[in-house]
């Protein structure tokens, strides 16, 4: 597997923080959601898109760059496609899915694309609740990475979009503040959650999320 799959696209857990404190990004993201639901108000697929920074981005470059022709053919990109979609399987793709404070997870992606666009690496790929969720629920959708590495982040809520949703159903994007997230949960908190070495309990409450509404 590429170098780069382990130092930064799969984000894997720093080595001795545990759960400590927050640990500063290295990678950025720019993030569209697109949240799909069905006639029966069931969430179908939810579409991603994620533009990262340009030093990240030249990192991939150089580490893919097979024929070293400082551009990235299609056979290239097809293989940063396959190692980022193995190294954020471990991580639930970096996927949040809460209903009634219970996680969700999402089926396997099989359609990851990459391609380079003035000078930025560009992923799409979509995921599905591994169960069924229905809007109804009022659940939340969020991106999140639990080891800290990447940092993925939505300009404004026009990049959080619902569609096929009931006409009774709202939505709005959440982001939380770390430490006012932390304050408000604090007498819930335990040494688990602030030792969970694959930060699922952190990504609870730290994603940048959608949250839906069904009156």
């Amino acid at each position: 597997m590429k170098r780069i799959s382990v130092t930064a696209i799969c984000a894997v857990t720093l080595a001795g923080t545990g759960g400590q404190a927050l640990a500063h990004p290295h990678v950025f993201a720019d993030a569209r959601l697109e949240v799909a639901a069905g006639p029966d108000g069931n969430v179908e697929t939810m579409r991603h898109v994620w533009r990262f920074d340009e030093v990240f981005s030249s990192t991939v470059l150089l580490e893919f760059d097979a024929n070293t022709d400082n551009k990235l053919e299609d056979s290239e990109l097809e293989d940063v496609a396959s190692t980022v979609t193995d190294s954020l399987a471990e991580f639930n793709y970096f996927q949040t899915i809460l209903v009634g404070g219970k996680s969700v997870d999402v089926k396997p992606v099989t359609d990851m694309k990459a391609l380079f666009d003035d000078g930025q690496l560009i992923i799409f790929f979509t995921t599905q609740p591994a169960k069924p969720v229905n809007l109804k629920s009022s659940p939340s959708f969020g991106v999140y990475d639990p080891t800290f590495y990447t940092a993925i982040d939505f300009t404004d809520d026009s990049e959080m979009v619902l569609e096929g949703a009931p006409a009774n159903c709202t939505h709005k994007m959440v982001v939380p503040d770390p430490d006012e997230a932390l304050a408000q949960n604090q007498a819930t908190l335990t040494d688990a959650f602030f030792n969970d070495p694959m930060g699922t309990q952190w990504s609870k409450l730290l994603a940048t999320r959608m949250e839906v509404t069904c009156k």
